[in-house]
């Protein structure tokens, strides 16, 4: 009783939020996602003001007003080969194609609109967790619920990744798994705290809660908290052999599940984006992107202003 009651205040609080973002322009520029092409092309999600690219012709709002697509509150972004699938809060997962640069058929699935999850796994299926039910994966350019009616504890799931041959969820309730390629019906994990994010690294799964900073789980383990990190934590990637820990309360790098806190005078991050050539973005609540190749000195790269997101001048 009480969890189908925590479940329906959290919808009803996300719903509160969309409309919120939908009348406050400050909010609107939220940077919610970043992914950058190996060309160099780089696409920012915004929570309410749809999406951007960057490239060689600078900064500009991209949307095709032929099929009204991407909606315009996006959770998360994903590149697959020559696609870019797009998380939204509102109007699904869709597919854009980054050659044609033309929007692909995604039939979507009732009940997955409002999305926060958005993961490929290693034989290249592709993933989503919704707000409210549960998780589908893409069969076909179709997307599939993996259960027909899921579980109060397993509707809302804000991430998932694979690891140790199981497909592992952070919901709004805790940490669950399921056996890669058996049917589903995901067992609970040691950690029952609401989790924003989760992330692999040197076979160790790191998860980002909601409240109390990082977790650390090796192998056979249990759930140890990396110490030094506070509160809720937006994102959780690997950089220059360690992971790199955001949110509301500050920025951290991880080695071997001890933490040292990042003086990067970067206010409320929201997003990174990161690759094996040492790039480092993120992107804020306030809508700025910030940029480093070495994970200890930022510079502003891009700001949202009146006129859209432009390139920062110093």
């Amino acid at each position: 009783m009480f969890k189908q009651i925590f479940v329906a205040v959290g919808i009803a609080i996300i719903i509160a939020a969309y409309a919120t973002a939908a009348t406050l322009p400050a909010g609107a520029t939220t940077v919610r996602s970043i992914a950058v092409e190996g060309n160099g092309r780089i696409w920012v999600a915004t929570f309410g003001n749809g999406l951007w690219v960057v490239d060689e012709t600078g900064p500009r709002r991209f949307t095709d007003s032929k099929t009204d697509q991407p909606f315009p509150m996006i959770n998360n972004l994903l590149l697959s080969g020559n696609r870019l699938f797009i998380a939204t809060a509102g109007g699904g997962c869709v597919a854009l194609n980054t050659t044609t640069l033309q929007f692909e058929k995604i039939t979507q699935a009732r009940g997955f609109e409002k999305l926060h999850a958005l993961t490929r796994a290693a034989d290249g299926s592709i993933y989503i967790g919704s707000v409210g039910s549960g998780s589908a994966v893409l069969q076909n350019d179709a997307w599939q619920p993996l259960t027909q009616k899921e579980s109060s504890q397993l509707s809302w799931v804000n991430s998932i990744v694979e690891w140790q041959g199981y497909l592992w969820l952070g919901t709004a309730t805790g940490l669950y798994r399921n056996k890669s390629g058996s049917p589903w019906k995901p067992s609970a994990g040691e950690l029952r705290r609401a989790i924003n994010c989760l992330h692999v690294h040197e076979n160790t799964l790191y998860a980002g809660t909601t409240d109390r900073g990082v977790y650390a789980i090796k192998p056979d383990d249990y759930p140890v908290q990396v110490s030094q990190t506070l509160g809720p934590i937006n994102f959780l990637t690997s950089y220059d052999g360690q992971v790199l820990a955001g949110g509301n309360m500050g920025l951290w790098s991880i080695k071997n599940a001890q933490a040292s806190e990042i003086t990067s005078g970067i206010v409320d991050p929201k997003c990174v984006f990161a690759d094996d050539k040492k790039n480092l973005l993120i992107g804020t609540l306030d809508g700025k992107i910030y940029v480093s190749n070495d994970g200890t000195l930022f510079r502003l790269k891009l700001t949202f202003k009146e006129n859209g997101l432009e390139e920062h001048k110093p």
